[in-house]
């Protein structure tokens, strides 16, 4: 990334930061949190702390980077080395990302292009490019497919939560995560002082992995005349009341059943990201490094559109030299594909490009 390409996006950012500096959702305890950010065309900076919410805006405002982060643990001292931290506790968190469900539609909008000649072509990716030997990198695309099904699975999590956990539903805050996903914040102090192998048992109830095998509970409902929902607790019940709600006219085999009811209620999520204590997370309300778009809290998943509503830097245009990009759409238009040419662009459409690396600014 050039240093006029830096400029550009760093003052794109700025403008929002300086206009926009309400938005910034900060948790509680601000002055208990570890911050960082990652500036463009650097590497991470962490272990910051700020006293007030005023001051982390206007450290914010004076760097515009690519990504500001903060962290889900209070500390008894944040700027300090994580071992020397004192953790006092954190928040659970989920992060649902699409790139972690297998959707049919990435068939079409996932590809691979030569670093040197341009080329692309669908995946799998090949480590050299066929037409001259070079360097090859995977492009994964986002359509509307894709966001549907980490909604499904953010659903699926809240859901979860609610029923099986017995978290009141308006204590779980659901956020865009500002590319392909959601993330969801839960407030509730049962989970504050829960270490990182608790919270992997919790990673691993969601997504159905400590579950038995679809043979092995299937044989258990084998031994009964008929499942018994109203009787069952967590995924007991989750897997009778679709027995029972499917097994009428149905001549498949009760395994068959039982995988089914595993595999339309688990929720894919990054468990990586649930069980880590010291994780520092996009603060809400700024922007993606990658998209430009802002990470922002949503009242309903159902209602939320990808495309437009977290879409909210300049519309200025701006001229770039575009090396490689395919067909995308935001703010309701459609732009590209583009390979090894010249175009004129709006702010908001040019950032995914100068951030990936494959344009700069003329």
């Amino acid at each position: 990334m050039d240093s006029a390409t830096i400029a550009f996006l760093r003052k794109a950012y700025r403008e929002y930061y300086f206009g926009r500096a309400d938005s910034i959702e900060f948790p509680p305890d601000v002055q208990a949190r570890e911050f960082g950010y990652i500036p463009f065309g650097g590497g991470m900076v962490r272990h910051l702390s700020f006293r007030t919410r005023g001051e982390a805006v206007a450290e914010i405002v004076k760097q515009s980077p690519s990504s500001v982060y903060c962290s889900n643990a209070k500390y008894e001292s944040p700027a300090a080395p994580i071992d020397e931290k004192g953790w006092r506790g954190a928040e659970l968190i989920f992060d649902i990302d699409a790139t972690d469900i297998p959707t049919p539609c990435k068939k079409g909008h996932d590809v691979w292009y030569c670093e040197q000649c341009h080329a692309s072509e669908k995946l799998p990716r090949p480590q050299k490019c066929p037409k001259c030997a070079g360097q090859t990198t995977a492009f994964h695309g986002t359509c509307r497919k894709c966001v549907d099904a980490a909604r499904d699975h953010t659903l699926r999590v809240i859901d979860f939560l609610a029923e099986d956990f017995g978290v009141a539903r308006d204590a779980i805050a659901v956020y865009f995560s500002g590319n392909r996903g959601f993330h969801l914040h839960v407030s509730d102090d049962r989970f504050q002082k829960l270490d990182q192998a608790g919270r992997s048992e919790i990673a691993e109830y969601m997504s159905g992995t400590s579950l038995p095998s679809s043979q092995a509970i299937a044989s258990a409902f084998k031994k009964r005349l008929r499942s018994t929902s109203a009787t069952e607790e967590g995924w007991s019940r989750r897997i009778a009341r679709y027995v029972e709600q499917k097994r009428e006219g149905y001549t498949g085999t009760i395994q068959r059943l039982v995988s089914d009811a595993v595999a339309s209620q688990r929720a894919m999520i990054d468990s990586s990201v649930t069980t880590d204590i010291h994780r520092v997370f996009r603060l809400a309300g700024t922007l993606h490094g990658t998209t430009g778009m802002c990470k922002m809290r949503i009242g309903s998943t159902g209602s939320f559109d990808f495309e437009r509503d977290p879409v909210v830097l300049s519309s200025k245009p701006v001229a770039l030299k575009v090396a490689f990009y395919p067909l995308f759409k935001v703010a309701g238009s459609e732009f590209g594909p583009f390979r090894s040419q010249m175009v004129e662009l709006p702010t908001y459409a040019a950032v995914s490009i100068l951030t990936r690396g494959l344009g700069e600014v003329v």
